[in-house]
């Protein structure tokens, strides 16, 4: 059973050293690592190719996004190692000794397990969860939020269960990667192309499971205290509405535009507004627009030119 590792890099170079760092202090099982740099500026490829000259760096000058990225990355390691399984890792984790091993045991003992995902831990306090279970989704309340979310880890989250796998620090069969066209593309520059391919996964009759014993400490992104970009604001309102359009169920898509949008757009809007951010003004239009005049999903899951 090969392994390959795929790691997305954008201008973070200490933390990627540190993700590398506690990979490749891993013993076993043997695996393959990519960094794909999304056109980092700050010397990222460079300080990579110094420290660790064994890791396979590819740059590419531009930020193709997380599901081009990840899929041009993912079209890479196939073609130069033929791995049976892609360990999708962002680059700001920190992993535990047996965290490979413990994220493919669970393919080996049933054929039906077509994607692992790890628990994470907050970096920054050890003993606190970050994820103990995958994603929860209310539709109603156009929330995602993990299993677990902040409390302080006794062991209530170490069976293994099905999950809906975050990708952050999971690992998916390379055969059904390519069955589903990988991440979907609709979700370019972010999100929740994870989530989606998820379910995707779990609706072609395959289990996603979370694999407790897999552990990795996760540095949180900063909070937008600056409050939403545009760009943000625009494409979370649009990549929701796309998300719920084909997971939702049509209750809850009822329940979300009747209630759930309305009063989520106006608590946004009073928010923004208090601080002086027209920038997610425009941004929820142009979302709401894009929305609007998309067709259905589907027809851009594939692989990154």
């Amino acid at each position: 059973m090969k392994v390959a590792v795929i790691i997305l890099t954008l201008n973070q170079r200490e933390m990627t050293l540190q993700c590398l760092a506690s990979l490749l202090a891993l013993q076993e099982p043997s695996f393959d690592i990519l960094i794909w740099d999304n056109g980092s500026q700050d010397g990222t490829v460079e300080a990579i190719r110094q420290t660790f000259p064994e890791v396979l760096v590819h740059h590419h000058p531009v930020n193709l996004g997380v599901a081009s990225g990840r899929n041009a990355a993912a079209e890479l390691v196939i073609k130069l190692f033929n791995p049976t399984y892609l360990l999708f890792l962002d680059n700001d984790m920190v992993l535990e000794p047996n965290f490979v091993n413990a994220l493919l045991q669970p393919f080996s003992k049933d054929q039906n397990v077509g994607q692992t995902q790890a628990k994470l831990r907050f970096m920054h306090d050890r003993e606190r969860l970050n994820d103990g279970g995958g994603a929860q989704i209310n539709f109603l309340l156009w929330q995602i939020t993990p299993v677990g979310y902040g409390e302080l880890d006794h062991g209530q989250h170490d069976i293994a269960k099905k999950c809906i796998a975050c990708g952050g620090a999971m690992m998916v069969r390379t055969d059904l990667f390519q069955q589903l066209g990988g991440f979907d593309l609709t979700f370019d520059p972010f999100g929740p192309e994870d989530l989606d391919f998820s379910l995707r996964l779990q609706k072609a009759g395959y289990i996603a499971l979370y694999a407790p014993q897999a552990i990795a400490y996760h540095v949180v992104s900063h909070t937008f205290g600056a409050g939403y970009s545009e760009d943000y604001a625009r494409h979370k309102l649009r990549h929701w509405f796309l998300f719920m359009r084909r997971h939702a169920s049509p209750m809850q898509k009822f329940g979300f535009f009747l209630l759930g949008a309305p009063y989520l757009v106006i608590r946004v809007l009073i928010r923004e507004g208090q601080r002086g951010n027209l920038r997610a003004f425009r941004g929820l239009i142009r979302g709401l627009h894009d929305f609007c005049k998309s067709s259905p999903l589907a027809k851009k899951i594939g692989s990154s030119q």
